[in-house]
């Protein structure tokens, strides 16, 4: 079966649907709880049962939670798994609209990473340990380069504007 755009594009920008599996525990007061991950696509909640995890009829909410019937007992597990990816379907969508191509997409997307960078962060602490996060940027920024260029050569090759000066060369 052929790819979807969506599918395609979440290739190209390293996207691809991943499933977590987490273990948790009531408090006894609270019948939702927030998920590690946001962008849910499919999720089912399980409670322990005889012989093992039996399914609930938990709703999940797209941001990252679970909601069950009642309150969970304290101490007493609860499980999810679901299927998550970094970006929605709603950002996927847009981005295939309004870059025109799944190069345009792309390059949308590692916009809004490097948008992101401004979180970026070095530091080091007093025992020597040290996290640099800022390579990233850098990261952004070459491919941003390579995709400019990959979409540049498409449109030439493609009949832009470009490619007609291109031939009037000679004359």
């Amino acid at each position: 079966m052929p790819l979807t755009s969506a599918a395609r594009l979440r290739s190209r920008i390293t996207d691809p649907l991943r499933v977590a599996d987490v273990t948790n525990f009531g408090d006894g007061t609270a019948s939702t709880y927030a998920l590690q991950h946001v962008n849910l696509q499919s999720a089912s909640a399980f409670v322990p049962g005889a012989g093992g995890w039996s399914a609930t009829a938990a709703t999940f909410d797209p941001t990252g939670y679970v909601t069950f019937g009642t309150a969970i007992s304290a101490n007493s597990a609860w499980r999810a798994r679901y299927v998550y990816s970094v970006f929605s379907d709603d950002e996927i969508d847009d981005w295939l609209t309004v870059g025109g191509s799944i190069v345009g997409a792309a390059k949308l997307a590692v916009k809004t990473l490097m948008f992101d960078g401004v979180k970026r962060a070095r530091w080091t602490a007093p025992d020597g340990s040290s996290f640099d996060d800022t390579a990233a940027i850098a990261t952004l920024k070459n491919l941003w380069e390579l995709l400019s260029t990959e979409e540049a050569d498409g449109a030439i090759a493609a009949g832009s504007a470009a490619s007609w000066s291109l031939d009037q060369e000679g004359y």
